[in-house]
């Protein structure tokens, strides 16, 4: 607790260690093991990350080999020289005064998203991953929320993985990468076994991408040597497209107690864009219903979707304007380097001028709703 407020992080990164496969993937699969590094080293401390899976090598873009930011040092350098263990994750939540971090991937973001994968190796490679996470929660303690990792490769697969990953290993949610892998749309019923078994759950699908994947990421063309754009294009574009195909490609219409999840991607963009799927092409819908939709999609984002704003996120007051302030959490993105601020995060959420109530919500009463969390 802090200043007398409870505050989950939402949506905080582990950083894998490089001998994850070897310990974690099953023997029959290791000949494909992906080769990685991620982490923080130097001094000044800069921050790198590469994977190579098969002739993929990501991030795929031009970067340097060690990203050094300013802060990096007061953030993240006790924890650099400490490994980055579980250890280091009951000590920022002490340090911070928060109650609770869900974790999501940071190598797991990039690792099936490359060609020529087969659903099979795919999904093992999600397995090790989990079962990794597993033990890292198991010695961090309760405070820790795992989120399992699937493949849409194989969705009746994912579906099993789901399944395993909350009642075997106990997540909390679900992630996966949003990008095409097989040329079909996120939307189609080939992927209901999947959101089926969410739905049964009771658990979110958290939509989380990465900069700089070798899949049909969103923004490649435009950008396809540039960091920042193709980040900026994959993290809320790639956002808004999975929401198009969750609320006006029927999927939410289909599965009325799935929850969704929408990371890393600004809080501004709900606002605009439901709207805007409402509305069509040059408004030429404004007023009128979305074809094979009940209801509208500001109504299907009020009851099943949540958007994770940064702490200082200006976006937040826009949708509580709009869609209201039930479907808004925030996230630190602790472990990243853009997530340097997590130490001030609950006195930036507390600055917000919002009211007393609102605040309450999003740092506490919705994230707690989200992630099934008393």
């Amino acid at each position: 607790m802090y200043k007398g407020h409870r505050y989950i992080d939402a949506d905080s990164h582990v950083l894998e260690p490089p001998d994850m496969w070897e310990k974690y993937l099953e023997q029959k699969y290791r000949r494909w093991a992906p080769i990685h590094a991620v982490g923080y080293r130097g001094d000044p401390p800069g921050f790198y990350l590469k994977i190579k899976i098969g002739g993929s090598v990501m991030p795929n873009f031009q970067m340097p080999e060690l990203v050094q930011m300013p802060g990096l040092e007061d953030a993240y350098g006790e924890y650099m020289r400490r490994g980055f263990g579980p250890d280091c994750y009951q000590t920022a939540l002490d340090r911070t005064g928060m109650d609770y971090m869900v974790l999501y991937p940071t190598i797991g973001l990039y690792a099936t998203a490359v060609p020529g994968l087969t659903p099979e190796v795919a999904a093992a490679y999600r397995r090790a991953y989990n079962n990794w996470l597993f033990d890292f929660c198991k010695a961090a303690g309760p405070r820790l929320i795992g989120v399992g990792s699937v493949d849409l490769r194989d969705p009746v697969e994912a579906a099993h993985e789901a399944r395993r990953c909350v009642r075997e290993l106990g997540f909390k949610a679900i992630t996966f990468n949003p990008e095409p892998v097989n040329d079909v749309a996120l939307h189609e019923r080939y992927y209901d076994p999947l959101w089926q078994a969410a739905s049964e759950l009771g658990v979110p699908m958290g939509v989380h991408v990465a900069g700089g994947t070798a899949l049909h990421q969103v923004g490649t063309d435009y950008f396809p040597q540039w960091g920042d754009g193709r980040g900026l294009c994959a993290f809320t574009i790639g956002n808004m497209i999975a929401c198009l195909s969750f609320i006006g490609g029927g999927i939410l219409e289909r599965f009325p107690d799935l929850k969704v999840v929408f990371l890393e991607s600004g809080a501004g963009w709900p606002a605009f864009w439901l709207e805007r799927i409402q509305a069509g092409v040059q408004g030429a819908n404004r007023g009128g219903k979305v074809y094979g939709l009940r209801k509208s999609p500001v109504e299907y984002f009020q009851k099943q979707c949540f958007i994770a704003a940064d702490p200082d996120d200006p976006g937040i007051a826009q949708v509580a304007a709009v869609v209201g302030d039930d479907n808004i959490v925030t996230a630190t993105d602790f472990g990243h380097m853009e997530g340097k601020g997590y130490i001030h995060a609950l006195d930036e959420i507390l600055a917000l001028e919002l009211p007393a109530g609102t605040k309450r919500k999003i740092m506490w009463d919705n994230p707690a709703r989200l992630y099934n969390l008393n």
